[in-house]
């Protein structure tokens, strides 16, 4: 494999400042392009022109045009090279401290975390430059879960410690709140006790669904972001994460210890529709212990991943047969000590995916692309996003892929782990 050489993501942001000037016709601007009226903060952030993420401890901002990764960086000849690679990289991508990265009307804001323990809202210029605070956001006794931003509001989770005076240990609540990103100014919506007692389990732009763990087990609700108004709706087990959502319902898969099925929920029924029952699931996996994580709902089917430790397969319920077909992408990667782990995004041509090679006490994490096409039709052309340039412990890589100058102590063959990285609880 050969190295590829990084497009600025100044040159990514003068091509759509071109293609705008083109047509007088087009009030579009640039940076209307890497924003969406929904997005979903976590490790990774899917815009409709693309994905902004930190990978290998740079920016990174993927054009679903190109399918370039470009690191956002506007520095001219800059190597790119993260903190791992030099601790005195004066690289705008190379990144310690600044995560759960998102756009929003024209600048670049993400989390960075703080010396006390806290973190604060930062944003920057699109390419990376000029980062400034936005002022103190997670105070220390305080932890972001994760958000979603709704045009002009962001809808957050964070647990916070509760410490009583007779109590050893502080307990704490998950509260769910609106930023309003304009003003800054913040209120609290709803709390729960415990830790992770509420999640975001996916929505819409008009809506939310979210769990709250209680005494009694989970319950969930459908939280409308105009009206601030939470419905209760009935779901069966624990849900993991919904797809596929629009006015009439929703995909989420579910189950008791792990999900293990797929369901359909009906807004105007209130029925949950079985679509891939644990017993064909179990059926196909050929194992008795297994966890669900759903991908995506197309026209051809159902896309999801069953797993346990590290072996984990893609399968497709086919729309049309409804037989479960399992794809040969686990199977055929580039390297055949190779594991695909999460999915990074997905689009209307296909999905981000990443995959890593095991070693001992060590780890080399890629990722890559593949188009819709050649996925379901077994092809796996994947094209390669990111190449590594170090292990997870710091260690250098070749061209190939191969360790550089290791250790005499450094193992470099396989060794399983039982373990999956996952991008998104679900995934």
């Amino acid at each position: 494999m050969k190295r590829r050489h990084f497009i600025s993501f100044v040159f990514v942001l003068i091509l759509y400042i071109g293609m705008i000037g083109c047509g007088k016709e087009k009030k579009t601007t640039a940076s209307d392009k890497f924003q969406s009226d929904y997005m979903e903060i976590g490790v990774g952030t899917t815009v409709e022109k693309g994905y902004f993420g930190v990978i290998n401890g740079l920016l990174y901002y993927v054009d679903f045009e190109t399918m370039n990764a470009v690191p956002i960086c506007n520095k001219p000849d800059c190597r790119h090279i993260s903190w791992m690679e030099d601790r005195n990289t004066k690289c705008n991508a190379a990144n310690t401290d600044i995560w759960n990265l998102f756009p929003y009307k024209g600048k670049l804001y993400g989390f960075r975390s703080l010396a006390d323990g806290g973190s604060e809202l930062v944003v920057s210029d699109l390419d990376g430059s000029n980062w400034k605070s936005k002022g103190m956001f997670i105070k220390a006794e305080e932890s972001f879960h994760e958000g979603v931003v709704v045009k002009d509001q962001m809808f957050y989770l964070k647990d916070v410690a509760l410490r009583e005076e007779e109590a050893a240990e502080p307990e704490l609540e998950t509260v769910m709140c609106m930023l309003d990103l304009d003003t800054m100014k913040s209120r609290e919506i709803c709390r729960e006790r415990g830790t992770f007692s509420i999640q975001f389990l996916g929505g819409t732009k008009d809506y939310q669904i979210y769990s709250v763990k209680g005494e009694d087990g989970v319950t969930c609700y459908q939280f409308d972001y105009k009206k601030e108004v939470s419905k209760e709706i009935s779901l069966y087990d624990i849900p993991g994460r919904i797809i596929g959502a629009d006015e009439t319902g929703f995909y989420y898969n579910s189950g008791i210890d792990y999900p293990s099925a797929v369901y359909r929920y009906h807004f105007e029924t209130g029925e949950n529709e079985v679509f891939v029952s644990k017993e064909e699931a179990k059926a196909a996996y050929g194992k008795d212990v297994f966890s669900l994580s759903l991908w995506d709902v197309r026209e051809e089917g159902i896309l999801f991943k069953i797993w346990y430790g590290e072996d984990q397969r893609l399968f497709l319920k086919e729309a049309d047969s409804g037989k479960l077909r399992q794809l040969s992408l686990s199977e055929e990667l580039l390297k055949e000590d190779f594991v695909l782990n999460g999915m990074l995004f997905k689009n209307e041509e296909g999905l981000g995916f990443e995959y890593t090679q095991y070693l001992d006490m060590d780890q080399i994490n890629w990722y890559g692309y593949i188009s819709w096409e050649d996925l379901l039709s077994d092809e796996n052309n994947v094209k390669v996003l990111i190449e590594p340039r170090m292990t997870s412990r710091g260690y250098p890589l070749d061209e190939d892929g191969n360790v550089i100058d290791p250790p005499e102590d450094y193992i470099p063959q396989t060794s399983r782990h039982s373990s999956e990285s996952s991008l998104h609880p679900g995934e």
